[in-house]
């Protein structure tokens, strides 16, 4: 495949075409990252961003949308895939000490996968996050791109299932036989939609058979790309699906330390007083990360329409008071 790709940069400059020189450069660049060579990977993009700008771009088109304009899925794919390259790194995520540590040695794992491959061996690459909603999946999914230099590609569940039978399975064929030809993180959210036990006496036979499907395409995939699944239900999941995954990650509620460190985070660009953060923290216990980030968001937007430029801790007592109310509120 580099081959290819060396054939189509060299073309691209013998014919003066800037837009397809940087997108073989790209694809060139997301290669090298799938195959573990992170530094070779992350030096190519930042001498891509430093090519003359195309017509194209000069008319308003960035950098920055170009890029992600070239790792967008087309044609037919597009109504089964959507991502692109990611920013996220692992500073960016809080995560159970557990959790980390799985996912600082996956990331170490694939980033050398030449010296594991030398040795009969390869990195982990099929993961299934599992835990309650709001609480670092599809971040941690991002963050795993971003790291790697890999586009994320989120299947999409709308353009996956058809009314159609066997179509299901034919969407899941295409996806799978994209792997190989376009090295990413592949992220299936919300998977228990897709892989529901078949024991399930109110399913029908079409989600049996996507099951099976399923099962037969991981087992058949030798692509470099990183495939994860998240689910907020894995109780749900088929049994047999949970052998075909290498690596498993809880993502719990947080705990309140892991509250501090969000808020923390939320809210770095303010002085707020220790002991108010853990206080914020200690309230929000049983709240995801998502919903504390959203508490500290609705504080924020208090002082702006307030036309203030501090934020009061009433600002975040109010905010963390009605998350936690509207946290017991809510079922699930």
């Amino acid at each position: 495949m580099k081959a290819d790709i060396l054939k189509r940069l060299i073309q691209a400059h013998a014919d003066n075409d800037q837009a397809a020189f940087r997108k073989a450069a790209l694809q060139l660049a997301a290669t090298e990252g799938s195959a573990g060579h992170t530094r070779i990977a992350n030096e190519l993009r930042e001498i891509i961003a430093r090519l003359p700008l195309a017509p194209r771009e000069s008319l308003g088109f960035t950098r920055e949308s170009a890029s992600i304009d070239i790792a967008q899925p087309r044609g037919d794919l597009a109504g089964l895939l959507t991502g692109g390259f990611r920013q996220e790194r692992l500073k960016d995520v809080i995560l159970s000490d557990e959790t980390r540590s799985l996912v600082i040695r996956l990331l170490h794992e694939n980033r050398q996968r030449q010296n594991l491959e030398n040795w009969g061996v390869a990195p982990r690459r099929k993961l299934l996050f599992y835990g309650p909603p709001g609480c670092g999946k599809t971040l941690t999914a991002g963050v795993i791109a971003g790291e790697l230099g890999l586009p994320l590609m989120t299947v999409r569940f709308d353009g996956l299932f058809s009314r159609f039978l066997g179509a299901t399975a034919g969407h899941l064929k295409v996806i799978f036989d994209e792997m190989p030809r376009r090295p990413a993180v592949y992220l299936f959210d919300e998977f228990d939609a897709l892989a529901k036990s078949r024991g399930d006496t109110q399913d029908v036979g079409e989600i049996r058979r996507v099951v099976t499907s399923f099962l037969q395409l991981t087992d058949a995939d030798r692509s470099g790309s990183i495939i994860i699944a998240a689910t907020n239900f894995e109780s749900s999941l088929d049994r047999a699906v949970f052998r075909r995954f290498e690596a498993l990650a809880a993502f719990p509620l947080p705990a309140e330390p892991q509250l501090e460190q969000l808020i923390h985070l939320r809210l770095a660009a303010f002085a707020i007083p220790e002991p108010l953060i853990r206080t914020l923290a200690s309230s929000a216990v049983g709240l995801s990360f998502a919903d504390a980030a959203r508490a500290c968001d609705d504080a924020i937007r208090t002082m702006v329409l307030e036309e203030r430029r501090t934020l009061e801790p009433e600002d975040l007592e109010r905010a963390f008071a009605t998350a936690v109310h509207r946290g017991v509120r809510t079922p699930g």
